[in-house]
């Protein structure tokens, strides 16, 4: 099915470097969750993470569990917001991880989303819809699987993609489920596993974390 270019594309809001969206995408569906694109909001982001990291053409693609839940999307369009699917610089675990790449001189410090050299997504590109904010994802397997090809997209959109950093245990699981440590292999790209952003740990432990990330940068 060929790429919709204007059909999920929100003009004059924000600036994005994403590729033209396929339908099959924005088709996809499991009934634990939702589909970003069902809500019809127009974004021109595939993730809503691309707001806070979002360059397509950077060396670094950093993998998350999820995005916010299903709830948050329709509380956000009935409070009248009208760009809701975005991650704020200011969330506690953004906060950790832009701390981390501008310790390792990653970022400057007003970074620019879109020429920052890092690309951030989700594991799970749906989002859960079972009433509840966190927790393991319902029927995990299914949906990281189903959410297989959207991260495959996302690498082969990445011409000059070298690292692939795993930030937490589901981000790991769904390497495994969804084939990406064997697709990193054949793309000869390095891979790392990390604590997720979010996990109660001091700055040192963190850093020591991500120093071999940037070790042969």
């Amino acid at each position: 099915m060929s790429p919709s270019v204007g059909k999920h594309a929100l003009q004059g809001k924000r600036t994005f470097i994403t590729p033209p969206i396929p339908d099959w995408i924005a088709s996809l569906a499991h009934p634990l969750y939702r589909n970003i694109f069902s809500f019809g909001l127009g974004n021109r982001n595939l993730w809503g993470t691309e707001t806070l990291l979002g360059d397509w053409n950077g060396r670094y693609l950093l993998v998350a569990k999820d995005f916010y839940p299903a709830s948050y999307i329709k509380e956000a369009v009935t409070r009248g917001v009208a760009d809701p699917y975005r991650h704020s610089p200011s969330a506690p675990t953004n906060r950790n991880l832009l701390k981390t790449l501008k310790h390792f001189g990653q970022l400057p410090a007003v970074p620019d989303s879109c020429g920052c050299g890092f690309l951030y997504i989700s594991a799970c590109f749906l989002l859960r819809n079972d009433d509840k904010v966190r927790g393991p994802l319902p029927d995990a397997e299914a949906v990281l699987r189903l959410s297989a090809p959207v991260v495959q997209f996302t690498i082969d959109h990445m011409p000059n993609l070298k690292t692939v950093v795993l930030m937490g245990g589901e981000a790991r699981d769904a390497a495994r489920i969804g084939g990406m440590i064997d697709l990193a292999a054949r793309r000869g790209l390095r891979m790392f596993e990390v604590s997720h952003p979010s996990y109660a740990m001091s700055d040192v432990q963190r850093f020591a974390q991500w120093a071999p990330v940037f070790s042969l940068a």
